[in-house]
């Protein structure tokens, strides 16, 4: 074995015995993310969000797992689950259709807000915001609003209302500023990002005065993780201490509720 080899095997050798991490396997827990508030969306093509930086942190908090995003959607994200297509979801609500599913959460991670917005030019004063189910409504199919009760089934919602249920919270914002629609239910965190990347966003809609809901955000694990809820639990609490949660889902949200 010539000197250059040796030279490699001791390199390896002081990286492995300075980060256990890379010195041993990880075993693969994949993670469900889909389109929703400032969680997983795409910027300028590129996939990015709290749910990737979440990650990220998790797996530098520990070396026995490595988390893994896989791109799902609000509706598949139950079938993925119950199939084994991915071990969990990283921000999800238990009401959001959970029970009976064999499935544990997490502690509570963040908290997020669904506001009310309209366009500007309709709207004659905060009682407008008032009688939402009188109106035509736009909102994200998948997704579950407290106004409805947390229903989600579109026939039975566009049975009940006059309601168009659109792929992402970008067309919901679309059908409002086209005038398709009276009113869009979108999280704060989206509104948030919409006011720092779209320069005339503010001066075209108006935002209710109070948010329709507001609700924490934890994980869902299927029972057959690799990783328990316990031990998963832990690595947030690792995170918390080093204040690696609440300050950069505050970032997301700058200038709008969470």
């Amino acid at each position: 074995m010539n000197r250059m080899m040796w030279r490699l095997f001791g390199f390896l050798a002081v990286v492995c015995a300075t980060n256990p991490a890379v010195a041993q396997h990880r075993t693969d827990v994949m993670v469900g993310v889909y389109e929703y508030s400032v969680v997983h969306f795409y910027h300028q093509g590129v996939q990015t969000g709290f749910a990737h930086e979440l990650i990220k942190r998790l797996n530098g908090v520990q070396g026995d797992y490595q988390f893994v995003a896989v791109e799902t959607s609000s509706r598949r994200r139950y079938l993925d689950i119950a199939t084994g297509q991915v071990d969990m979801m990283i921000l999800e609500n238990p009401e959001w259709h959970w029970a009976g599913r064999n499935v544990e959460f997490s502690t509570p991670i963040v908290r997020e807000s669904d506001i009310m917005v309209a366009r500007r030019d309709h709207v004659p004063g905060p009682a407008y915001f008032s009688r939402v189910l009188e109106r035509s409504i736009a909102g994200v199919l998948g997704f579950h609003y407290k106004f409805v009760d947390f229903r989600d089934d579109p026939k039975q919602l566009t049975r009940l209302l006059d309601i168009s249920l659109l792929y992402n919270e970008s067309e919901v914002m679309e059908a409002v500023i086209r005038g398709d629609a009276e009113i869009g239910i979108l999280s704060a965190g989206f509104v948030s990002q919409q006011f720092e990347h779209v320069p005339d966003i503010a001066s075209r809609i108006e935002i209710g005065p109070q948010a329709d809901n507001s609700y924490q955000l934890s994980s869902v694990l299927s029972n057959r993780s690799p990783v328990s809820v316990e031990r998963y639990n832990s690595y947030l609490d690792l995170l918390r201490a080093e204040n690696a949660i609440a300050p950069n889902w505050s970032r997301w949200h700058r200038g709008i509720l969470p």
